[in-house]
């Protein structure tokens, strides 16, 4: 039996300016794939409009660009609705630290509640003792289980890909 029985879950996965909120870096993409009673349901993602432009390596990684944020909402309008609609259920992510600490900073400036029920996927990998694969990175762990991400590095294919892995490494995890 597996000790994975919430009702619903929530896939979370952010596409950045960097890799540190810190240091000035924004969330420019949120993606969400819903789990509800082991099965997947909605996936989506919204662009999120930074203050800053969008460095060019992470339009060569995400696809994203300048042009595509300039009539998307800010986080001071997205994110006050995406934790009213997480509320307390669980959040799953794949490098869940990463996801955790953008979400987590951005929620303190707004004055809103951080997110503290989470999943790693790549937790679980570690302890995931059929898993081969090279390295614990979303792309390889997609690989090795045949799960298909057919547009990496954006928010809404990473979290389905995502939920995909969680479903399928979720049995063998105690």
């Amino acid at each position: 039996m597996s000790r994975y029985t919430d009702e619903k879950y929530i896939v979370v996965d952010l596409e950045t300016t960097g890799l540190d909120p810190y240091s000035g870096c924004e969330i420019i993409e949120i993606g969400v794939t819903e789990i509800v009673n082991g099965k997947i349901g909605k996936n989506y993602s919204r662009l999120v409009k930074p203050k800053g432009i969008i460095p060019s390596n992470i339009t060569a990684l995400t696809s994203i660009d300048n042009d595509m944020v300039k009539d998307a909402q800010t986080i001071e309008t997205v994110l006050p609705k995406f934790r009213k609609y997480v509320s307390d259920t669980t959040i799953i992510a794949h490098n869940a630290k990463f996801d955790l600490k953008f979400l987590n900073y951005y929620l303190k400036l707004l004055d809103l509640e951080p997110i503290t029920n989470h999943i790693c996927t790549l937790e679980m990998l570690k302890k995931c003792k059929s898993y081969k694969g090279k390295n614990k990175k979303l792309a390889t762990a997609c690989e090795y289980y045949n799960i298909v991400n057919e547009n990496a590095h954006r928010a809404n294919s990473d979290t389905l890909a995502t939920a995909k892995l969680f479903l399928t490494i979720k049995d063998e995890i105690e």
